[in-house]
């Protein structure tokens, strides 16, 4: 379908001709004849179903938002339907800001188990694809106000723009520290919760700000060096720039020297290294490494300094609102004996309860590690 013909739907929709209206007018007739008011439905904090509500989720909106490409994006003046084409956080955002009932695509979530528990309603949410592998037909069908799409993914974006819908483009694994946090005030603000956004950054800048006097606190000859894996394969570096960022900020050195940022690397290579800590993305079984006979020597391996990191709403190793745990994590596992200020327990707790508006469980908390 091209754009031509998706815009002559919409303005079909817009006139209401006959007795057919679109989803989004029947809401909106709700409101103006005050069967439905905002009060009624809606409620700042938190809601029923774990979600955090915006203030006005179906009110107007004005304004522009720079997304990951540096475009001026316009904030639609309603905004009550989201497609997500893109992993990388993007869904997390968006619950947390309030947005979780608007969300009418987005890539299988089924990946993690606690996000679903927390939000039910994504088990019944259309996978339209994701990235540049997506169902334009079906994006187009569910007439979304904004589609939300990664920064790797121009293929699949340019086909969704060129049908006449609105984009946003998410930094997803692209992102550092400082510019994710202005994603978070961006997405507030586009689903008008820029309170919520802006607690969520200040909770980043406090926990930051711990992590940063612990680090502080560590003598260089104590500093340690952690090798990161994308794979329980010691030949496979992880090299990105928000793995760089994650190791370095809670005090410790980034294992790969910068002139070999290349990815896989010899079994030699790695063990010349001789990390003092190896992490691994999560989702992965350690013992792999732990029993290659060949790593006997390193001493990772001999120390069983080996981990897998977390997995909660999210990777805690990757870019997400929820990532904020894993600097904490990182530096209780990297240096315990300068970090017995932090219960990780709690600081889980704390976000689960703040930003999800979910009263995480001991058992639930358990089964992320």
């Amino acid at each position: 379908m091209n754009k031509k013909n998706y815009m002559e739907q919409n303005n079909e929709k817009i006139q209401m001709r006959g007795e057919m209206l679109s989803r989004r007018h029947f809401v909106e007739l709700l409101f103006t004849t005050g069967v439905v008011t905002a009060s009624g439905l809606l409620l700042t904090g938190c809601a029923t179903n774990g979600a955090s509500q915006s203030s006005n989720n179906a009110g107007s909106k004005s304004g522009v938002i720079i997304d990951a490409n540096n475009r001026e994006v316009k904030i639609p003046d309603q905004l009550n339907r989201i497609v997500i084409t893109c992993n990388g956080g993007t869904t997390h955002e968006v619950a947390i800001f309030g947005g979780a009932d608007k969300i009418v695509a987005q890539p299988s979530m089924k990946t993690f188990p606690q996000l679903m528990k927390m939000y039910p309603q994504f088990n019944s949410v259309t996978n339209a694809g994701s990235f540049d592998d997506i169902n334009i037909e079906t994006i187009v069908s569910l007439e979304p106000d904004i589609a939300l799409v990664g920064v790797s993914s121009s293929k699949g974006n340019a086909q969704i723009e060129d049908v006449g819908i609105p984009t946003y483009v998410m930094l997803i694994g692209w992102a550092a520290i400082d510019n994710l946090k202005q994603e978070f005030l961006n997405i507030g603000t586009l689903l008008d919760n820029k309170t919520k956004a802006q607690e969520l950054v200040d909770y980043w800048n406090n926990k930051l700000a711990l992590v940063e006097t612990i680090a502080a606190k560590i003598p260089s000859n104590e500093r340690k060096s952690v090798y990161y894996l994308s794979k329980p394969d010691i030949t496979k570096a992880n090299s990105g720039d928000w793995g760089q960022a994650w190791i370095q900020e809670i005090g410790a050195n980034f294992t790969i020297p910068t002139t070999e940022l290349n990815g896989d690397v010899t079994v030699e290579k790695a063990m010349s290294w001789d990390p003092d800590v190896i992490i691994v993305q999560g989702g992965n079984d350690i013992n792999q490494l732990l029993d290659n006979k060949q790593l006997q020597d390193m001493k990772a391996i001999k120390n069983k300094q080996v981990y897998s990191c977390p997995i909660g709403g999210f990777w805690w190793d990757r870019p997400s609102p929820e990532a904020i745990l894993g600097f904490q994590w990182l530096a209780k596992v990297v240096y315990p004996d300068y970090t017995g200020s932090i219960d990780l327990k709690v600081e889980a707790k704390e976000f689960f309860k703040k930003f999800y508006c979910y009263d995480l469980s001991d058992a639930e908390y358990a089964s992320f590690f």
